[in-house]
């Protein structure tokens, strides 16, 4: 359901995506060659690291269906009853695979834009010899770019993590249920999931914090260094800490403490997994 969603916004919201990424071609000054070239590596890896998961994921998925023949849902896939043919196999790949493409391919592209998007400009408000004037038109930039991020991105970042969080949750029972049964192949198959949604959830918290956090710092500057009648005129601008601030739909604010209040909340649920599993 949160993937049609996901699609659904981010078709509606294409041109406003758009304007976001122009919105860096005003401070691209800002990004010197060494930066800009760590943030190529690094979307080049994120996207490596996307079709890997895309590609491979698949495989290791289609493996249950091969080693424990005889379930509901291999049966159903696998119409030989004598048993698995080149026929089936591509069967469980192609269900395998429109099944994650479908699913994941949306959460992890919002996701890894998210991050990169705020990684980049992060970059941009590194410390680094600046007037004060050339500061005050950097942060004006940056208050454009935290009312367009919030605008954009708040419901679809929502929407991404509260998929992962139920997919982190679903793998949890999967993983629990399947380690009572000694199914190594699933247990690797869930885990890697497991493993990938949290991985993207801390990396999308990492960059949001970086970039709020470089945008307070010029905050924090421009309130010490401005001019008096500069910072008489403008003082709502540097004093509204509100407006640097990035949210999951106003509902949380996207800082480190979100990560641990989704740990507190994924040790709390595995404890009563293991309860209700045990009786």
């Amino acid at each position: 359901m949160t993937s049609l969603l996901l699609w659904w916004f981010v078709r509606i919201r294409k041109r406003d995506i758009i304007e976001m990424m122009e919105q860096l071609e005003y401070i691209q000054e800002e990004l010197n060659h060494h930066d800009f070239q760590k943030a190529l590596k690094t979307s080049k890896a994120a996207v490596v690291f996307t079709l890997l998961v895309l590609c491979l994921q698949p495989f290791v998925l289609s493996l249950r269906y091969l080693m424990y023949q005889g379930e509901s849902l291999t049966c159903s896939l696998i119409h030989n009853p004598s048993g698995i043919t080149v026929q089936s196999i591509l069967v469980i790949l192609l269900h395998e695979f429109a099944s994650i493409y479908i699913n994941t391919s949306i959460t992890y592209a919002v996701a890894l834009f998210y991050s990169l998007y705020c990684h980049i400009f992060s970059l941009c408000l590194k410390e680094r010899d600046r007037s004060v004037l050339q500061t005050f038109h950097l942060y004006q930039h940056v208050l454009k770019f935290f009312k367009q991020v919030e605008k954009v991105m708040s419901a679809l970042i929502f929407l991404t993590i509260a998929h992962f969080l139920v997919s982190l949750f679903k793998d949890m029972i999967v993983l629990i249920s399947v380690a009572q049964n000694g199914r190594g192949t699933m247990l690797f198959s869930y885990g890697v999931d497991l493993l990938v949604c949290g991985a993207l959830i801390t990396i999308v918290v990492l960059s949001a914090e970086s970039v709020q956090l470089r945008a307070n710092s010029l905050r924090l500057f421009l309130s010490e260094y401005v001019p008096y009648d500069l910072k008489i005129s403008c003082a709502r601008i540097m004093e509204d800490r509100d407006r640097l601030k990035l949210t999951g739909w106003g509902t949380f604010t996207i800082k480190k403490p979100l990560i641990l209040t989704l740990v507190a909340w994924l040790i709390s649920y595995g404890v009563i997994i293991l309860q209700f599993t045990s009786i």
